[in-house]
C-alpha cells in the first residue's frame, strides 16, 4: 500500500464520518439518508484503499463520476429540505408518535401478526413442497431451490417482520412473548432458506426504523455492532451453504487464520473496480433499462403477463477485478449500465430527494407506515455501495407495507368503533 493509497484512505475515512455527523446535525440522526449514502459509500471506497486484495485499480474517470453523482445526491436532499437549504435550520424535534397513532396501535399489531403468518405460511411450503429431502444434512442445497408459483414473496415478506417489531415495541413500551416468538421463528426462517440478503434486509431495516424513531439514540458504535453480526453471518453463510466460493485468494494480505474475511472484504469493496471496468470496457447491457426497469420487465415478462415472450436476465454480466470475476457495480454503476453519466447523475439526485422526503414525512407525521416506508427505502442506500437495490424485492416491500398497512390501519379502526358501539350502554328517554 502505497503512500497516496494511505492519504486517500484518511480522505474517505473523513468524509465517511463527515456524512454521518452532517446527517446527525441536520436530521438528528445519523442513519438519516445522507448519512446512509454518503457514510456507506465512502466506508467502502476507504476500505478498497486498504488494497488487502490484488484488485483492479479504480480508473480516474470512475472517482470523477463517482464525485458527481455524490454532489447530485447532495442537492436532491437540499432540494427536499428547503428549511436548511433556505434558512439553515435543522429538523425540529418531534415527540416519538406525537400523533393519533399512539392511541391507535392495533393497526401495527394487526399488520405484524398477519405479515409475519404469512411469511411463516411461506416457509412451511418451501420446507414441505420445495427442499428435497435431507436438506438439513446438506445446507447447501437450500442456495440453489426456486420456489414456484411467486411464492417466494411470502418469504420475502419475512423481512419486513424485524422493522414492524421494533414498531410494535416501541409503541406499546413492552415486548410480549408471543411477538417475540414470531420474530424468533422469523429469524431463524430467513436464516436458513440459502437467500441471505433477506436476513440483511430485515436487521438493517429494523435499526433504521429504530434509529428514526429514537432520533438521536443511536450512534455510529451501533452500525459498528450491526456491519459485525453481518460479516460474521456471511462467514457462518459460506461455511455451512455457500460453500463452493473460493477463498484464500492469490496475492491476498490477509493472514491464513483470517481467510475467513477475503470474501466479506470482497464483496464490500468489488463493486468499485467492477464499475471501473465496466467504464473502461465500455461494457454494455444486452437489455435497456435491465438493472433499473427489472420490475417493469419481470411483470411483462414470461412470469408475469407474458406480453414479452423474451426473459430479460436479472443478473449483469461477470467482469474480472484480478482476484476473481464479479457481477455487482454499486448503486451508481448500475444506474450507469442503463442510462450512462447523465443517468447516474440524474439518479441520484432523484434518490436523494425521494428518501429524504420520505423520512422527513415519517418523522413529522409520527405514522407508523412511513416510518416502515422509509425504513425499506433506505435499505437501498444502505446497499448502495453494493448494488442498485430497487428492484422488484424492495419494490414488493414497499406496495405491501403502504397497501397492506393502510388497510390495517382502516380496519383496525372500523373494528375499534363497531367494538365501542356494541358495548355503548342503551339510553331510553325519560317519560313525563
Amino acid at each position: 500500500m502505497s503512500i497516496i493509497n494511505i492519504l486517500v484512505f484518511i480522505i474517505f475515512a473523513l468524509l465517511f464520518y463527515a456524512g454521518f455527523r452532517f446527517s446527525r446535525l441536520v436530521y438528528r440522526n445519523y442513519f438519516a439518508p445522507p448519512g446512509l449514502f454518503f457514510g456507506m459509500n465512502f466506508a467502502s471506497l476507504a476500505l478498497y484503499q486498504l488494497h488487502l486484495l490484488p484488485l483492479t485499480q479504480v480508473s480516474f474517470q470512475t472517482y470523477l463520476l463517482i464525485t458527481l453523482s455524490m454532489l447530485s445526491f447532495f442537492v436532491g436532499i437540499l432540494m427536499a429540505s428547503p428549511y436548511f437549504a433556505l434558512k439553515g435550520k435543522t429538523l425540529l424535534k418531534y415527540s416519538l408518535f406525537y400523533s393519533a397513532d399512539i392511541g391507535n396501535p392495533s393497526g401495527l399489531c394487526l399488520f405484524y401478526y398477519f405479515t409475519s403468518s404469512l411469511s411463516i405460511l411461506g416457509y412451511i411450503y418451501f420446507i414441505k413442497f420445495v427442499v428435497p429431502p435431507g436438506w438439513i444434512s446438506q445446507l447447501w442445497i437450500l442456495q440453489s431451490q426456486v420456489v414456484p408459483n411467486h411464492m417466494g414473496y411470502l418469504i420475502l415478506l419475512g423481512a419486513l417482520v424485524p422493522p414492524s417489531f421494533v414498531l410494535l415495541a416501541l409503541v406499546r413500551h413492552k415486548v410480549t412473548l408471543l411477538s417475540f416468538c414470531f420474530l424468533l421463528v422469523n429469524i431463524v426462517a430467513l436464516a436458513f432458506i440459502g437467500i441471505k440478503s433477506y436476513l440483511v434486509i430485515g436487521l438493517a431495516t429494523a435499526l433504521l426504523t429504530w434509529a428514526a424513531v429514537r432520533a438521536g439514540r443511536i450512534r455510529i458504535k451501533h452500525l459498528v455492532i450491526l456491519a459485525t453480526c453481518l460479516i460474521g453471518f456471511m462467514v457462518f453463510y459460506d461455511s455451512i451453504i455457500d460453500i463452493f466460493g473460493s477463498f484464500q485468494f492469490a496475492g491476498s494480505r490477509f493472514p491464513a487464520m483470517l481467510s475467513f474475511l477475503e470474501r466479506p472484504y470482497l464483496y464490500i469493496v468489488g463493486s468499485w473496480p467492477a464499475m471501473s471496468v465496466a467504464m473502461s470496457t465500455q461494457l454494455k447491457l444486452p437489455y435497456f433499462g435491465q438493472v433499473t426497469l427489472e420490475p417493469v420487465w419481470k411483470i411483462l415478462g414470461p412470469g408475469g403477463l407474458g406480453i414479452i415472450m423474451e426473459r430479460v436476465s436479472q443478473y449483469e454480466p461477470f467482469v474480472n477485478i484480478g482476484p476473481s470475476y464479479f457481477n455487482v457495480y454499486s448503486l451508481i454503476g448500475d444506474i450507469y449500465l442503463d442510462y450512462g453519466w447523465l443517468g447516474s447523475i440524474f439518479g441520484c439526485f432523484i434518490l436523494g430527494f425521494i428518501s429524504t422526503k420520505l423520512y422527513i414525512k415519517a418523522y413529522k407525521r409520527g405514522d407508523w407506515v412511513l416510518y416502515l416506508l422509509s425504513a425499506i427505502f433506505s435499505y437501498g442506500l444502505f446497499i448502495s455501495f453494493f448494488a442498485y437495490y430497487y428492484r422488484s424485492n424492495l419494490i414488493f416491500l414497499l406496495l405491501y407495507a403502504l397497501i397492506v398497512g393502510r388497510l390495517s390501519k382502516r380496519l383496525s379502526t372500523a373494528l375499534n368503533r363497531h367494538k365501542i358501539w356494541i358495548h355503548k350502554p342503551l339510553v331510553t328517554k325519560r317519560s313525563t
